[in-house]
């Protein structure tokens, strides 16, 4: 199975990953909401963003923070997040490319924010984060569940079974192993993603790329027929359970 750590993986799924919409009523608005209501105060703050992708959550919390440090594997997805920046007239992020294990930054940092990367999941790669928070860590991690309503009838027709991600419960046993305290939020709900039918087959194909499955374009040209919605117009629900995580004291 292909490193999902690795920058080609990352470069090839940026040509259809998410990427930042303006609004105070989608789901990574939603997601802030609830981590400043749990005391973390990005205003003024130096924040580190570890494996900022396309930048979804970056460009919220520059528009708050003195300076984010965005660091990614891809240096796609940090074109993407450098050419939002400069439509929103973000000039306050610096953007890192760097595979997290090489990454040495000038912390400490007054808040480190790090959403679904697959980056953390050793105890090394875990430790660093505690050795470069200044205040506190937000880490938002898969709690088991992810189903996406178009993949699940992929991986049928081609006998593969996809993985479970749980790398939230995993870092809070770590931290609870190490004696951390941490504050845990679930959160679940459904993604929608519409999408053109060219988007649409370039979507799953890069989602099983790291099966080693070559997806028939024939087939998938008839698979999503079933999620059509429109002349050009289809449509992805994926189930998602979150945990965030949060510890550390904000500093003064």
């Amino acid at each position: 199975m292909p490193d999902r750590t690795s920058a080609e993986f990352w470069d090839k799924k940026a040509e259809t990953f998410p990427r930042y919409e303006p609004g105070d009523d989608n789901y990574e608005a939603g997601m802030l909401r609830r981590i400043r209501e749990a005391g973390v105060d990005f205003r003024g703050r130096t924040v580190l963003d570890v494996g900022s992708g396309s930048g979804m959550y970056t460009l919220r919390i520059a528009r708050e923070a003195a300076r984010v440090v965005a660091v990614d594997v891809s240096q796609r997805m940090l074109d993407i997040l450098r050419e939002d920046a400069g439509k929103l007239g973000l000039h306050n992020i610096d953007y890192i490319h760097s595979r997290w294990d090489d990454f040495s930054g000038e912390g400490p940092y007054d808040i480190i924010f790090c959403s679904m990367t697959p980056a953390i999941e050793s105890d090394e790669s875990r430790r660093k984060l505690l050795r470069l928070a200044g205040g506190p860590t937000v880490f938002m991690g898969f709690a088991g569940v992810m189903r996406s309503d178009v993949l699940a009838g992929v991986f049928e027709a081609y006998g593969k079974s996809p993985r479970i991600f749980n790398n939230g419960p995993e870092m809070r046993r770590w931290l609870e192993g190490e004696g951390i305290a941490c504050r845990s939020i679930l959160v679940g709900g459904q993604w929608v993603e519409r999408r053109t039918l060219e988007a649409a087959i370039k979507a799953a194909t890069a989602m099983l790329i790291p099966y080693g499955v070559e997806v028939e374009r024939a087939f998938l040209e008839k698979h999503l027929e079933a999620f059509r919605e429109g002349p050009d117009d289809y449509v992805e629900r994926t189930d998602y359970e979150i945990e965030v995580l949060i510890w550390g004291q904000q500093p003064a």
